[in-house]
């Protein structure tokens, strides 16, 4: 049996994205101490979920005044399949419109919860509804298994949800929240590369379902709004302010469509250092 070295606690920590994590919130400590960011610290690997799915929130931000929160998961991208690429839908659910973004938002009066609702406002960046994963010509770390971006994604959304239920606990307001709302903002923060490739998804050829040659514009993008439909089984437990829809678009864009901001290492002062707060 051979004795581990430093360098392969460096190597596995690095691998799993432990280092990133903290890099990232350690620049988010910077930028507040500089006056340049109004994000503080809450706390790291907060535990949310229930006994059979516990996982830890890699971090909380919130305003001064805790109405927003930032929900973030960190996710080191393997090397060989390091550029993220999104895409925007052109058909969501009926009247949506254009750059719509949608998270969650909690009101309550007094002490009593009133209800969870869709907070939607209009994207200030680029909006977008579908991810993919593409070659980036480095050699794969070995670590990452499955769909890093659906993967980063059902584990944000989790603990967004999760933190709703811890904060607001039998549908009433945890002690120290005072206002009349709060929304949450899921983050993913990756060392990917994001790209936009921006062109009308429904211009496929119906006989292949293949796009033309021609089609489209890639771009690369610092961070991107990024909106996904939550399975109930991610949702939280806090009653709905509408009432049970009877049309399947309202209740998507009730219950289940949330926007989650996805940062690069070249995004993060921008994404940070926005007015978020006033925004919404």
């Amino acid at each position: 049996m051979t004795e581990p070295t430093l360098n392969d606690v460096r190597k596995v920590v690095g691998a799993h994205g432990h280092g990133f994590q903290y890099a990232v919130l350690r620049r988010a400590e910077e930028l507040s101490t500089q006056g340049l960011s109004n994000w503080v610290f809450e706390a790291a690997e907060f535990p949310v979920g229930n006994p059979d799915n516990p996982i830890h929130v890699d971090f909380v931000l919130r305003d001064a005044r805790a109405t927003v929160y930032l929900v973030v998961e960190c996710k080191r991208a393997d090397p060989a399949r390091a550029n993220w690429c999104f895409l925007k839908a052109p058909y969501t659910r009926r009247n949506a419109y254009e750059r719509e973004v949608v998270f969650q938002e909690v009101h309550y009066e007094a002490d009593t919860l009133v209800a969870a609702r869709p907070r939607t406002a209009s994207a200030s960046v680029e909006s977008t509804h579908l991810g993919l994963e593409l070659r980036a010509g480095g050699k794969g770390d070995g670590v990452t298994t499955g769909s890093a971006i659906k993967d980063a994604t059902a584990q944000v959304l989790r603990g967004a949800n999760g933190l709703l239920d811890h904060l607001f606990p039998g549908q009433r307001m945890a002690r120290g929240q005072k206002g009349n709302s709060v929304v949450f903002v899921p983050v993913i923060f990756t060392t990917a590369r994001l790209w936009v490739a921006k062109g009308d998804l429904s211009a496929a050829d119906l006989t292949t379902g293949l796009l033309p040659e021609e089609w489209g514009a890639l771009t690369s993008m610092p961070w991107l709004w990024y909106t996904h439909n939550q399975s109930p089984a991610l949702r939280h437990r806090l009653p709905s302010s509408s009432p049970t829809a009877v049309a399947l678009s309202a209740a998507l864009h009730a219950e289940y469509s949330r926007t989650i901001a996805v940062v690069s290492p070249g995004g993060i002062d921008a994404f940070l250092c926005a007015d978020l707060v006033s925004w919404l």
